[in-house]
Order: C-alpha cells, then sequence, then structure tokens
C-alpha cells in the first residue's frame, strides 16, 4: 500500500501528475517552426497538433472520470500515464505530419484519463474553501512546468532535435508511473457502494451534472477562462515570434515571463483566500477579466504591428485567470461527492473541447495580426461575465 501523505506532500504529488498536459504543450512550442520545416508543412498547419491534442484530451477527460468513480483514482492514474509514455516513444519515430496530429491525440487521451483525477482527489479529501486552497497550492506548484518547458524544450532542440523533446515527456510519464505506484493514495471513498459501470449509468451522471443550475455559472466560468488561456497558448508561436519579432533564443524567457505573472496572481488568490470566501474573488476575478479583455481588443484595433501594449494587455488578461480557475473548479466540484471524477471529467473535457474550437477558429481568422485572438478571448470573457453576472445574487448567497 501506498504510505500516507500530509497535505503538502499529497499537493506536490499532484501537481506533477497534472504537470504532464503543460510539459507535453509547452516543451515543444518553441519546436514548431523546425517541425514544420523538417515535415514540410506551416507553422500554421503545426498549430493544428495542439488543437488535436485539446480534443484527445477531452475525450481522455470523459473516459477517465467515471471510470475513476468505479474503479479508483490511482488504478486510472496509472493507467493514463502508461498510455501517455508509450504514445511519447512512439512519437519520437515518427515521420509524418498525419502521424504526429494522430499521436499527440493519443498522448492526450492519457494525460486526460490521468489529470482528471486531480481535482477529483482534492474534492475526495477537502471541504469547499480547504479545497480551494489545495488547489490553489497545486496550481502554483504546476506553474513550475510551464516555466520551464520552454527552456527545457529550447535546449533539447538545440542539441539533440525536436524529437528528444518527445523522449523526455515519456520519461517524464515513465517516472510518474512509478512515483504514482509507490506513494498515491487511494481517495475513493470505498464504503460507498456503486452499482456496476455501465454506459447508461455514465449518462446518467453526466445529465446530473448538467443539469445542477447552482454549479453552472462556476461551469461556465472556468470553461471560458480555459478558452481564453488555451488560446494564448495555441498562438504564442505567432504572438511571440512572428508579430512580436522574439527570437528563438528569446522565447522561453518571454513566455516563461507571462507564466511567472500568472504565478503571482495566484499567490495573489492564496493570500485573499486567508481573508475572503472563494465564491466573492471568483466574482471579482470575471468581472477583471472582463476589464483586461476589453482593453486587450481596443489596443489590437488601434495599435501598430508588433506593439508592446498588445503584448501587456495579453500578459494583464492571463494574469486575471490566476483568480478564477482555482476557485471555480473547487466551487463546481463542491456540488457532486459521489460523482466527483465524473463532474471533473465533464467539466475538463468541456475546456479543453472550448480551448480546441477556440484555437481552431484564431487559426482560421488569421490575418497576420492579433486581432483574432483578442475577439475570441473578449467573446469568452463576455459570455462568462454575463452567466455569472446573472447569477451573482444566487452565488452570494451560497
Amino acid at each position: 500500500m501506498p504510505r500516507a501523505l500530509n497535505t503538502s506532500q499529497l499537493s506536490f504529488m499532484l501537481a506533477a501528475i497534472i504537470s504532464v498536459i503543460p510539459f507535453a504543450i509547452d516543451a515543444y512550442l518553441p519546436a514548431l517552426g523546425v517541425m514544420a520545416s523538417d515535415l514540410g508543412y506551416s507553422l500554421h498547419q503545426l498549430e493544428l497538433t495542439i488543437s488535436s491534442f485539446f480534443v484527445g484530451y477531452a475525450l481522455g477527460s470523459l473516459v477517465g472520470g467515471p471510470l475513476s468513480d468505479h474503479y479508483g483514482r490511482r488504478l486510472m492514474g496509472v493507467l493514463g500515464l502508461v498510455v501517455f509514455t508509450l504514445a511519447s516513444l512512439v512519437m519520437t519515430l515518427t515521420e509524418s505530419y498525419e502521424g504526429l496530429l494522430a499521436l499527440r491525440f493519443v498522448q492526450a487521451v492519457g494525460g486526460g484519463v490521468t489529470t482528471v483525477i486531480v481535482p477529483a482527489i482534492v474534492r475526495d479529501r477537502f471541504e469547499r474553501q480547504e479545497a480551494a486552497k489545495v488547489m490553489t497550492t497545486v496550481a502554483f506548484i504546476m506553474m513550475a512546468a510551464p516555466l520551464t518547458a520552454p527552456i527545457v524544450g529550447s535546449v533539447l532542440l538545440a542539441f539533440w532535435g525536436w524529437r528528444s523533446i518527445f523522449s523526455f515527456l515519456a520519461l517524464y510519464a515513465f517516472v510518474l508511473v512509478l512515483l504514482a505506484k509507490a506513494f498515491l493514495p487511494e481517495s475513493r471513498d470505498k464504503s460507498i457502494t456503486l452499482p456496476a459501470f455501465s454506459i447508461n449509468k455514465a449518462l446518467t451522471n453526466y445529465r446530473i451534472i448538467f443539469f445542477q443550475l447552482e454549479a453552472r455559472p462556476y461551469f461556465i466560468a472556468s470553461v471560458c477562462s480555459s478558452a481564453i488561456f488555451l488560446s494564448y497558448l495555441t498562438q504564442a508561436a505567432f504572438l511571440l515570434n512572428e508579430y512580436s519579432g522574439v527570437s528563438a533564443l528569446q522565447f522561453p524567457l518571454i513566455f516563461s515571463g507571462f507564466v511567472v505573472c500568472l504565478m503571482l496572481a495566484n499567490r495573489g488568490n492564496a493570500f485573499l483566500l486567508r481573508r475572503f470566501d472563494s465564491r466573492l474573488i471568483f466574482l471579482w476575478g470575471v468581472r477583471l477579466t472582463l476589464v483586461n479583455t476589453s482593453l486587450l481588443l481596443m489596443t489590437s484595433f488601434l495599435a501598430d504591428d508588433a506593439s508592446r501594449w498588445v503584448m501587456v494587455c495579453v500578459l494583464l488578461v492571463i494574469s486575471s485567470l490566476g483568480f478564477i480557475s482555482s476557485n471555480a473548479q473547487t466551487n463546481f466540484l463542491h456540488f457532486f461527492k459521489e460523482q466527483s471524477g465524473t463532474a471533473s471529467s465533464v467539466l475538463k473535457a468541456t475546456e479543453m473541447t472550448a480551448g480546441a474550437m477556440s484555437g481552431a477558429l484564431i487559426s482560421a481568422l488569421y490575418d497576420g495580426t492579433p486581432l483574432p485572438l483578442a475577439g475570441v478571448m473578449f467573446c469568452a470573457s463576455f459570455f462568462a461575465f454575463a452567466y455569472v453576472w446573472k447569477s451573482r445574487k444566487a452565488i452570494s448567497a451560497l
């Protein structure tokens, strides 16, 4: 049996598990241009491998959540990591763009099955306000992945080529397999007797989750904030390399600067949680994000090419998400005790689907400016604000 972990140790373990996703996305962003040249495709075509990853992650989340409710968080986490490891290894051998698309999809399915257990474990073990604090801590530790991933990717690219990035991902996931088997505890309450797993039961739970009206504002805001952040990720190579003229060596430094600002916002959220209810901070975050996306949209209309003000506004938008994500996620899962795994899978799958659709839409509207990105970010933040504002009295009264 795995040894017992205290709250800090568990937070580090869960952060390491959920970090496979930012590592899988961010580590190969600096290599997209080289990969496009090597495989004979354009940069914007290679960006579709990110959207393919989002779709695979959504599917993996939908599968992993309900299965973890029945068979346990630990088992599904290990199985997902094994799939991720194998897909990453095969990617080191692929010679075609189509093969890369397919393998990124499979890799993401494994990642989705694995990481969907993280918020479910937090929901299993902690109550709402404490869960918000733990998820904020997990998110802060996890930020080390997007902070270091572009640097790791750039170093691997420079010395051993882009295929070595996927070798690194395979090694990282395999180490997590060993750690999960040794230390990850099973958090699902075994005293709750569940019927045999069936597709009909899973669909019934999905309906329960989708039609829980009190939880919906948190669901909508979390999905929209993820769409904003994932839109930025899909456009990071364009925004920094083509639009701002950042070199390959400068890319990881600038990208890491954005992550540092998000980490600072996360720490600000942790500080506020000591004095204010997570639901109140959530409301502030939704309003702040709308203000920042509005500034970005106006700046994109008015600014010259490679405007520093556009980058400043993008930075503000990304930072404001630090006050939404953890609070929205924990308050959403608070409504689902016995179906926390399924609820987590619904949330993660919808978030990634929204991110994939947003990235595809931005690519379709590409005009050589940041305007499509700004427009999608503004629409997502406005929709979240409108729905949450309509429900603000109910949120405040809970």
